[in-house]
């Protein structure tokens, strides 16, 4: 248990401490209290006292008193360490807390000091609930914990100062929705308060997801997500959403309903918890109607990426090899803007593939706006004069399967590249290989 020591500036409780303005006082002043009869508290006194120890009462009149009232904690006048007129002594009991004091006079009215009492206390932590889930109670038990004022929860800055129950030796705390997993840290009053961090961290319980249906789903339809703990979620994220869906169908501890965002996109969904902790899901959730999804490429020229060994030799318009604004699969597709000079997209490698374990060439694509038809030329092994050719399709994903008998049978690839036929306008590419 690590104690920090936050030394404030206490001095000695002033034991001159007196009623009224000290300047104005005199012997006349105090003859009158004394003759007149009135109980009249003057100070107290040591500061930084600790329970048990002695702690002396000083004024006037004091064998008058029946009894000091502590809060939590009354001392009789039986148990009284020593009494006269002007002093009594006490033991401070161990349940005594801090606040004002009370003299109790028989046939007069109470006095009440101006001054709060507080002590040195000596705060121990015994135990803590090992793990928790956020919204349950968690238990500490130990010694003066009714001295605690406040408790962190790992680094959150919104210490805790409202708890479920506060005795001397256990203190019972409400766990915040949005704990984290680490350590607490406890805040003490009295005249040197501390911060007490525990070892061991509160494992602070996370949802988790087991499944999620139907899938594939159709955008703007209820998804049904299984799990445990589900009652922490704070929100849910999908791909091709910026903000996270925080409004739900219904939502229990095994069971969450959230309304799929139209503009979703095929991908995995994160559950976010009201502390911020991410949970993706294993699963790729699918969009009803999209493209299936296609079969690992035996050979890679291009799949997120171009295949190892082969380089970008492309020329003309811009290339971008990384581009998200159309995929086929994956994460990134290749996205080409044509200029009308004929030029191209290509792939190069010094060592090139034997196309003897491989029967075709496959490749998906999709075409932007105005290149619906166009003619697009494969041309292999920088064969120019004997290209061939497909028509392009605007608007939507296609692939192409093409024959390595139909494209001349080469007995091995070192350059393929994609030319237009001198039109202009943008293409993307994706899948590219050989199978």
């Amino acid at each position: 248990m690590k104690i920090f020591s936050n030394i404030k500036l206490v001095f000695l409780l002033c034991l001159t401490l007196c009623i009224g303005v000290l300047t104005s006082c005199n012997d006349d002043d105090d003859d009158d209290i004394t003759n007149n009869g009135q109980v009249s508290l003057l100070s107290f006194g040591p500061t930084g006292a600790k329970h048990g120890d002695t702690i002396s009462f000083i004024g006037y009149n004091l064998n008058k008193v029946d009894a000091i009232e502590l809060p939590n904690a009354t001392v009789t006048k039986d148990q009284f360490v020593s009494q006269t007129s002007d002093l009594i002594e006490i033991i401070i009991p161990t349940t005594a807390t801090a606040g004002n004091v009370v003299l109790k006079v028989s046939g007069s009215e109470d006095v009440v000091s101006k001054t709060v009492l507080s002590f040195e206390v000596p705060v121990t932590i015994a135990t803590v609930t090992s793990q928790a889930k956020p919204g349950t109670n968690i238990t500490i038990t130990g010694n003066y914990l009714n001295w605690v004022e406040g408790v962190m929860f790992g680094t959150d800055p919104d210490t805790v100062t409202a708890f479920v129950s506060q005795t001397m030796t256990e203190l019972v705390v409400t766990v915040p929705m949005d704990a984290k997993t680490g350590t607490l840290t406890f805040f003490t009053g009295g005249t040197e308060p501390l911060a007490i961090e525990t070892e061991n961290e509160l494992m602070v319980t996370l949802p988790t997801m087991s499944g999620f249906a139907p899938n594939p789903v159709e955008l703007g339809t209820n998804l049904t997500i299984s799990g445990t703990d589900l009652d922490l979620v704070q929100g849910v994220m999908f791909k091709g959403v910026t903000d996270t869906v925080s409004e739900f169908v219904s939502k229990s501890a095994d069971q969450l309903v959230v309304t799929v965002p139209t503009e979703a996109g095929k991908g995995t969904i994160t559950l976010v918890t009201y502390s911020g902790v991410e949970i993706e899901s294993e699963t790729i959730m699918q969009i009803a109607g999209d493209l299936p999804e296609l079969a690992a490429l035996p050979y890679v020229l291009f799949d997120d990426a171009r295949g190892s060994g082969w380089g970008n030799y492309s020329w003309g318009g811009a290339i971008v090899w990384n581009s998200t604004e159309r995929v086929r699969q994956g994460t990134y597709a290749a996205k080409k803007t044509y200029d009308g000079s004929y030029d191209a997209i290509r792939l190069h490698s010094d060592t090139g593939v034997s196309t003897s374990n491989y029967t075709e060439l496959t490749f998906s694509v999709y075409g932007d706006a105005g290149t619906d038809g166009k003619t697009m030329n494969i041309v292999i092994n920088e064969a120019y004069s004997a290209p061939y050719t497909f028509k392009i399709v605007e608007g939507e994903w296609t692939t192409y399967n093409m024959k390595l008998s139909d494209l001349g049978k080469p007995a091995s690839i070192t350059d393929i590249m994609f030319q237009s036929a001198g039109w202009a306008g943008v293409v993307h590419y994706d899948h590219i290989g050989l199978k």
